[in-house]
Parts: structure tokens; C-alpha cells; sequence
């Protein structure tokens, strides 16, 4: 029996990343870069206007209103061909100098160094605009390489591929980038007593509930799942699966990992010449988890009540998979939270329980919920959070400060 940090420790020892694999860019969303990226470009690569309006001399428009001729318009994607423009080109200290009307995202000309808004002009009928308020240079424009400059990297390796990061990619020309394999999961479920969610539930049995929420719980982090179904607890089957598991990056096991007659899962596993690293944790609940080794497949042993499953998977399982797509943020995230209720802890363990956070007037407020033991996955409904009790703690007031674990971390 070990406690939960040598636990989560020892799972993160014996986990590393998976290769990395080229990906065309419409298909890399959630997975992790295994390269940094170097812009090809600057970004912006011109000189461009930030808004619809007229591009001008700043010094040469230094009393308003003032109107000038308008040279020519610019759409975005459309670059001015005519000749540069110089103050000293201008009549009249630009009383009857020229502008162009440009659009926003299109390249400013040649020696205008400021864009005046549309709302703040008149167009006139001889094709003339006259302008009502006064410019400095610069003013709305967005200058090359304010952003990133050519050679910079723009996304370091280790970052995960969301929204942003796609957009980044193909604006520094990628279409497509080297990023680390989704983890391949195998989930079996076993016990005599489960059936599959659509199976008619005869006397006795129980729905297959534990099968269906891992896998989805994986699927959600990126990972490539394959449930293999019900193992029962018959060794021949038992054997037949896990042998199967041993070729996934990750196999995870509900159920069979207690101390009864029917639990198989430790002895098979050894038989197969699996390494047992552990066996037995001091939480609550999930004590019996199992963590093995086979070749380059991590393998997890659950308990198999649902709210087992769904702890350990949160807590023990998810920031292995973390690590092993390339994150840099595998760890645990855990903050600081204050209760909104008393609570007495009758646990010897380090007791982990679905609760759910609220941010209220700039505080992090969380409320266990009360569950019918670890069985009651009903009471998990809603929860968007972990909150950890330490062993030592037997009693909690209303506004202490607690311990969690947020689900999205």
C-alpha cells in the first residue's frame, strides 16, 4: 500500500512520450507538437491597415478639417502600383495633396504612415474627402513584424494544438507539422455480474456502465480507443484481452483487482509477465488500483465501482496520457478552494470526492457532494472538480481553505 503522490510519481516515472508522426495541419486539432515552429514570414508581412478609411502623410495633414484628392482605392489582397508619396509632393501643406481609400488588411502605400477612419470623413461629390480630425503617425496601422518577426519561433514543442495554434500553423506556412501520436488505449471490463448497456438485464446482473465511460473520458483527452468488451471472470477470456491490451500504449481494466475469489486481473497479469509497480493505494476511493508494465504497454488495474473508475482514471491515469501525448503540463494542477459546507472525514486515506467549483466574487468556492458510497456514480453528475482531504484531516469548517483537483486541469 502506497500513498497517492509515490503513486502518481511512480506512474510518471514509467511513462514517456510516443513518437512523433508528420500530420496535415486539418487534422492535428488536440494533438501535441513534437517540434518547435519557426515563422517563415513576418507576421504581418506588410505594412497593412487596420481599418477601412484613408491613407495619408501624417505630416503633411496637420490642421483639420482638411480635404484632399483621392488617388485611388485599395482592397485588401491589392497592392498600390502608383508612385510613393512625399510630403514635400504635397500642395499647400496638403491642402490639395492626395489620398487613397483603403480597406482593412490591405497593404499601405509607399511613405503614408497613418490611415484615417471612415467615420471621420466626408466624401465629396467632386471626388474629394475631407477630413475632421487630426492624425499622428502610425495611427491605425498594423506595422510589419509587430507581431513575429521572420526566423522567431512562434509555437515551442510540447504545446498542444487547439483553435490558435491551427491558425499560427498555416500562418507560418505549415500545412502540415510533426506532433506525437495519440496514445492507443485497450479497455476491458470484467466481473460475471455486467452486461452491456443494450443486453436485457436479467436478476442479478448490472449494466456496463464503468466500459463506456472510459472510453469516452480517453477519447476526450485524444487518445485512439478500442473497448474490447467483457472479459467476464473467465481466465480464458481474461488471457485473450489482455493479450491484446499489451499491444496498446495504455490498457486500463475495471474491475478484477480486489481481494476476491474472482478477481484474476493481478495474478494474470504476472502470469503473462507483466511487472506489478504497484498494487494498493491509500485513497478513498480507489484503493485497490493496480499499476503494471509489459514491454511499452502501461497498464492500469481499477476497481471497478464507477466512481472508482472515475477518480482513478482523473487523478492516476489522465496525466500519464498527458505525458505520454507531449505535454508539458502533465502533472496535476492542483488549487486552493474554500468549503462551503462543514465536513467530517471518516477516512484513514487520503479521501478524493467529485465535488463542484464556483468562482464567487473573485474566490474559488467548492461543495463535495454526498454519495451512497463509491457504487453511486449518479452523485458524480454535474461535478467539475476533485476535492483532497488529507488523511490527517478529520474535520473541515465552512471557509476553510481545501485542496482540489479541477477535472480540466
Amino acid at each position: 500500500m502506497i500513498s497517492m503522490s509515490r503513486a502518481i510519481n511512480t506512474v510518471l516515472e514509467n511513462v514517456k512520450p510516443i513518437s512523433a508522426v508528420e500530420v496535415k495541419l486539418g487534422s492535428v486539432f488536440g494533438m501535441v507538437l513534437a517540434e518547435d515552429v519557426v515563422s517563415d514570414i513576418d507576421m504581418p508581412p506588410f505594412n497593412k491597415s487596420a481599418m477601412d478609411g484613408y491613407a495619408v502623410v501624417s505630416s503633411a495633414v496637420k490642421k483639420t478639417p482638411i480635404t484632399l484628392r483621392v488617388t485611388a482605392s485599395i482592397a485588401a489582397g491589392v497592392v498600390y502600383k502608383g508612385s510613393s508619396f512625399k510630403e514635400e509632393s504635397l500642395e499647400n501643406n496638403g491642402a490639395n495633396g492626395d489620398c487613397v481609400k483603403i480597406m482593412t488588411g490591405a497593404p499601405v502605400p509607399e511613405g503614408m504612415d497613418a490611415v484615417v477612419m471612415l467615420e471621420d470623413t466626408e466624401c465629396r461629390p467632386d471626388g474629394k474627402v475631407k477630413l475632421f480630425k487630426k492624425i499622428e503617425a502610425g495611427q491605425n496601422i498594423c506595422v510589419r513584424g509587430e507581431d513575429v518577426r521572420k526566423g522567431e519561433i512562434v509555437l515551442r514543442k510540447g504545446t498542444r494544438i487547439l483553435g490558435p495554434e491551427i491558425a499560427i500553423l498555416a500562418t507560418a506556412g505549415k500545412d502540415s507539422v510533426s506532433v506525437f501520436k495519440k496514445p492507443a488505449v485497450g479497455i476491458v471490463s470484467t466481473g460475471n455480474e455486467i452486461v452491456e448497456p443494450e443486453a436485457s438485464l436479467e436478476e442479478g446482473k448490472i449494466r456496463n456502465s464503468n466500459g463506456p465511460m472510459l472510453a469516452g473520458l480517453a477519447e476526450a483527452l485524444g487518445c485512439d480507443v478500442e473497448y474490447f468488451g467483457i472479459a467476464g471472470d473467465e481466465e480464458k477470456i481474461l488471457r485473450k484481452l489482455i493479450l491484446k491490451g499489451f499491444k496498446k500504449d495504455v490498457m486500463l481494466l475495471s474491475g478484477g483487482v480486489s481481494m476476491g475469489d474472482y478477481d484474476l486481473v493481478p495474478e494474470m497479469l504476472k502470469k503473462e509477465g507483466a511487472e506489478l509497480l504497484f498494487h494498493g493505494v491509500l485513497v478513498k476511493p480507489g484503493k485497490p488500483l493496480l499499476y503494471a508494465k509489459k514491454d511499452g504497454c502501461s497498464i492500469f488495474g481499477i476497481p471497478g465501482n464507477p466512481v472508482s473508475n472515475f477518480t482513478s482514471f482523473n487523478v492516476f491515469i489522465k496525466p500519464a496520457i498527458y505525458k505520454m501525448m507531449g505535454r508539458e503540463d502533465y502533472n496535476a494542477r492542483f488549487i486552493d478552494a474554500f468549503i462551503e459546507v462543514d465536513f467530517i472525514n471518516r477516512s484513514s486515506r487520503v479521501h478524493i470526492i467529485p465535488s463542484i467549483c464556483s468562482i464567487v466574487d473573485g474566490r474559488c468556492l467548492v461543495s463535495p457532494f454526498r454519495l451512497n458510497g463509491s457504487a453511486d456514480i449518479n452523485g458524480c453528475s454535474r461535478s467539475n472538480c476533485f476535492l483532497i482531504i488529507d488523511a490527517s484531516v478529520t474535520g473541515i469548517k465552512k471557509g476553510d481553505r481545501v485542496k482540489v483537483l479541477p477535472m480540466d486541469a
